[in-house]
Protein backbone atom coordinates (compact mmCIF):
# COMPACT_ATOMS: atom_id res chain seq x y z
CA UNK A 1 0.00 0.00 0.00
CA UNK A 2 2.87 2.54 1.11
CA UNK A 3 4.55 1.79 -2.29
CA UNK A 4 1.42 2.77 -4.35
CA UNK A 5 0.59 5.65 -2.22
CA UNK A 6 4.05 6.89 -2.42
CA UNK A 7 4.28 6.72 -6.39
CA UNK A 8 0.89 6.57 -7.72
CA UNK A 9 1.83 3.68 -9.55
CA UNK A 10 -1.06 1.35 -10.76
CA UNK A 11 -1.72 -1.83 -8.74
CA UNK A 12 -3.79 -4.80 -10.17
CA UNK A 13 -3.53 -7.76 -12.63
CA UNK A 14 -1.02 -7.57 -15.48
CA UNK A 15 -2.51 -7.91 -18.95
CA UNK A 16 -1.38 -10.08 -21.97
CA UNK A 17 1.50 -8.33 -24.09
CA UNK A 18 2.45 -8.72 -28.13
CA UNK A 19 5.27 -11.13 -29.17
CA UNK A 20 6.21 -8.17 -31.48
CA UNK A 21 5.33 -4.64 -32.44
CA UNK A 22 5.41 -2.70 -35.45
CA UNK A 23 7.89 0.22 -33.09
CA UNK A 24 10.20 -2.58 -32.79
CA UNK A 25 10.94 -3.37 -36.17
CA UNK A 26 11.09 0.11 -37.28
CA UNK A 27 13.30 1.15 -34.09
CA UNK A 28 15.33 -2.12 -33.04
CA UNK A 29 15.02 -3.74 -36.37
CA UNK A 30 17.16 -7.29 -35.85
CA UNK A 31 18.17 -6.65 -32.28
CA UNK A 32 17.99 -9.91 -30.27
CA UNK A 33 19.45 -8.32 -26.97
CA UNK A 34 18.87 -4.70 -25.50
CA UNK A 35 20.11 -2.50 -22.76
CA UNK A 36 19.34 0.45 -21.38
CA UNK A 37 21.91 2.46 -23.07
CA UNK A 38 20.28 1.39 -26.90
CA UNK A 39 16.77 2.62 -25.86
CA UNK A 40 18.30 5.79 -24.86
CA UNK A 41 20.91 6.35 -27.83
CA UNK A 42 17.49 5.51 -29.98
CA UNK A 43 15.68 8.38 -27.91
CA UNK A 44 18.35 10.94 -28.54
CA UNK A 45 18.52 10.03 -32.61
CA UNK A 46 14.93 10.54 -32.47
CA UNK A 47 15.01 13.68 -30.73
CA UNK A 48 17.71 14.71 -33.41
CA UNK A 49 15.22 14.02 -36.27
CA UNK A 50 12.24 15.16 -34.81
CA UNK A 51 13.12 17.33 -32.07
CA UNK A 52 11.42 15.12 -29.64
CA UNK A 53 7.69 15.85 -31.07
CA UNK A 54 6.46 12.68 -32.41
CA UNK A 55 5.10 9.24 -31.06
CA UNK A 56 8.35 7.81 -31.68
CA UNK A 57 10.51 10.44 -29.88
CA UNK A 58 7.68 9.67 -26.73
CA UNK A 59 7.42 5.99 -26.83
CA UNK A 60 10.84 5.63 -26.58
CA UNK A 61 11.30 8.43 -23.36
CA UNK A 62 8.48 5.94 -21.66
CA UNK A 63 11.05 3.20 -21.88
CA UNK A 64 13.99 5.14 -20.89
CA UNK A 65 12.00 6.01 -17.45
CA UNK A 66 10.88 2.62 -17.63
CA UNK A 67 14.03 0.61 -17.72
CA UNK A 68 16.29 3.53 -16.48
CA UNK A 69 14.18 4.25 -13.31
CA UNK A 70 11.14 1.86 -12.11
CA UNK A 71 13.22 -1.25 -13.53
CA UNK A 72 16.59 0.09 -12.99
CA UNK A 73 19.30 -3.20 -13.35
CA UNK A 74 22.25 -3.43 -11.01
CA UNK A 75 25.70 -3.29 -12.65
CA UNK A 76 26.17 -7.04 -13.33
CA UNK A 77 22.64 -7.41 -15.27
CA UNK A 78 23.15 -4.90 -18.40
CA UNK A 79 20.07 -6.43 -20.41
CA UNK A 80 16.55 -5.41 -20.35
CA UNK A 81 13.28 -7.52 -20.60
CA UNK A 82 12.73 -7.22 -24.24
CA UNK A 83 8.71 -7.54 -24.21
CA UNK A 84 8.07 -4.73 -22.80
CA UNK A 85 8.96 -2.71 -25.60
CA UNK A 86 6.12 -4.41 -27.88
CA UNK A 87 3.53 -3.34 -25.26
CA UNK A 88 4.82 0.06 -26.15
CA UNK A 89 3.44 0.07 -29.63
CA UNK A 90 -0.05 1.13 -27.56
CA UNK A 91 0.11 3.99 -25.33
CA UNK A 92 -3.07 2.77 -23.44
CA UNK A 93 -1.98 -0.31 -22.85
CA UNK A 94 1.47 0.91 -21.84
CA UNK A 95 -0.12 3.43 -19.56
CA UNK A 96 -2.52 1.32 -17.77
CA UNK A 97 -0.37 -2.02 -17.28
CA UNK A 98 0.42 -2.36 -13.52
CA UNK A 99 3.67 -1.59 -13.18
CA UNK A 100 3.92 -0.50 -9.93
CA UNK A 101 3.32 -4.17 -9.17
CA UNK A 102 6.21 -5.22 -11.47
CA UNK A 103 8.02 -2.62 -10.04
CA UNK A 104 7.42 -3.66 -6.34
CA UNK A 105 8.40 -6.87 -7.11
CA UNK A 106 11.18 -6.10 -8.92
CA UNK A 107 12.43 -4.04 -5.89
CA UNK A 108 11.41 -6.40 -2.96
CA UNK A 109 13.42 -9.15 -4.41
CA UNK A 110 16.31 -6.88 -5.16
CA UNK A 111 16.56 -6.20 -1.00
CA UNK A 112 16.16 -9.88 0.11
CA UNK A 113 18.72 -10.80 -2.62
CA UNK A 114 21.25 -7.97 -0.59
CA UNK A 115 20.12 -8.04 2.86
CA UNK A 116 19.38 -11.45 3.55
CA UNK A 117 21.73 -13.23 6.52
CA UNK A 118 24.17 -15.09 3.82
CA UNK A 119 25.04 -11.47 2.20
CA UNK A 120 25.35 -9.51 5.22
CA UNK A 121 27.68 -12.04 6.76
CA UNK A 122 29.47 -11.91 3.77
CA UNK A 123 30.00 -8.24 3.65
CA UNK A 124 30.48 -8.13 7.17
CA UNK A 125 33.75 -10.64 6.64
CA UNK A 126 35.12 -7.99 4.07
CA UNK A 127 35.22 -5.57 6.63
CA UNK A 128 37.20 -7.37 9.25
CA UNK A 129 39.92 -7.80 6.32
CA UNK A 130 40.59 -4.10 5.86
CA UNK A 131 43.14 -2.76 7.67
CA UNK A 132 41.23 0.62 7.89
CA UNK A 133 37.05 0.87 8.42
CA UNK A 134 35.14 1.53 5.67
CA UNK A 135 31.15 2.25 5.17
CA UNK A 136 29.40 -1.07 3.55
CA UNK A 137 27.24 0.01 0.80
CA UNK A 138 24.67 -1.67 -1.79
CA UNK A 139 23.90 -1.93 -5.18
CA UNK A 140 20.14 -1.80 -5.43
CA UNK A 141 18.17 -2.15 -8.19
CA UNK A 142 14.86 -1.64 -8.98
CA UNK A 143 13.29 1.56 -7.95
CA UNK A 144 14.67 2.14 -5.12
CA UNK A 145 14.40 6.00 -4.46
CA UNK A 146 10.92 4.95 -3.05
CA UNK A 147 12.57 3.99 0.16
CA UNK A 148 14.02 7.09 0.41
CA UNK A 149 10.97 8.67 0.23
CA UNK A 150 9.29 6.06 2.66
CA UNK A 151 11.83 7.36 4.88
CA UNK A 152 10.96 11.17 4.65
CA UNK A 153 7.48 9.84 5.21
CA UNK A 154 7.56 7.28 8.37
CA UNK A 155 10.64 9.37 10.20
CA UNK A 156 10.54 13.00 10.63
CA UNK A 157 14.23 12.86 11.78
CA UNK A 158 15.34 11.88 8.62
CA UNK A 159 13.09 14.32 6.47
CA UNK A 160 14.43 17.34 8.83
CA UNK A 161 18.02 16.66 7.97
CA UNK A 162 17.65 15.66 4.28
CA UNK A 163 14.52 16.93 2.85
CA UNK A 164 12.08 20.06 2.60
CA UNK A 165 8.38 18.87 2.71
CA UNK A 166 6.70 21.14 -0.23
CA UNK A 167 3.20 20.30 0.44
CA UNK A 168 0.99 18.14 2.95
CA UNK A 169 -1.85 17.09 0.27
CA UNK A 170 -0.28 16.55 -2.72
CA UNK A 171 -0.62 12.96 -4.34
CA UNK A 172 1.31 10.53 -4.94
CA UNK A 173 3.27 11.04 -2.14
CA UNK A 174 6.28 11.37 -3.81
CA UNK A 175 5.10 15.09 -5.01
CA UNK A 176 5.64 16.52 -1.47
CA UNK A 177 9.24 16.27 -0.76
CA UNK A 178 11.97 18.44 -1.89
CA UNK A 179 15.59 16.74 -1.33
CA UNK A 180 17.71 18.68 -2.57
CA UNK A 181 18.96 19.89 1.23
CA UNK A 182 22.85 19.18 1.58
CA UNK A 183 23.54 16.99 4.97
CA UNK A 184 26.29 15.39 6.45
CA UNK A 185 25.70 11.70 6.76
CA UNK A 186 27.12 11.25 10.08
CA UNK A 187 25.42 13.82 11.66
CA UNK A 188 22.33 11.84 10.42
CA UNK A 189 22.99 8.36 11.62
CA UNK A 190 24.39 10.20 15.24
CA UNK A 191 20.88 11.88 15.50
CA UNK A 192 18.45 9.40 14.25
CA UNK A 193 20.07 6.00 14.69
CA UNK A 194 22.25 6.18 17.80
CA UNK A 195 24.13 2.77 17.84
CA UNK A 196 22.77 0.70 21.15
CA UNK A 197 25.27 -1.13 22.87
CA UNK A 198 24.13 -5.31 24.49
CA UNK A 199 23.98 -3.51 28.43
CA UNK A 200 21.55 -0.79 27.34
CA UNK A 201 18.21 0.17 28.77
CA UNK A 202 14.72 -0.13 27.50
CA UNK A 203 14.47 3.29 27.44
CA UNK A 204 17.40 4.06 25.29
CA UNK A 205 16.43 1.66 22.91
CA UNK A 206 12.82 2.70 22.49
CA UNK A 207 14.55 6.25 21.51
CA UNK A 208 15.09 4.77 17.90
CA UNK A 209 11.37 3.33 17.75
CA UNK A 210 10.40 7.09 18.14
CA UNK A 211 11.69 8.25 14.93
CA UNK A 212 8.92 6.11 13.53
CA UNK A 213 5.71 7.38 12.96
CA UNK A 214 2.98 6.33 11.40
CA UNK A 215 2.45 7.77 7.80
Amino acid sequence: MEFAVITGLKFGSTTEIPDISKFFNKVFRGKTSLQVKNVQLAFLKSCKIDKGSGDEALKLALLWILFGILLMKDKTTKKIDMKFIHLVDNLDDFNNYPWGRLAYDVLVKNMRKHMGPKSVTRRARKLTTKDKPIFPHIDVHGFAHVLQLWAYEAMPCVASYCATRRSKTSIPRMLRWDASKAFRFDELTQNCFPILKAGDKMSERMKVMENLVPA
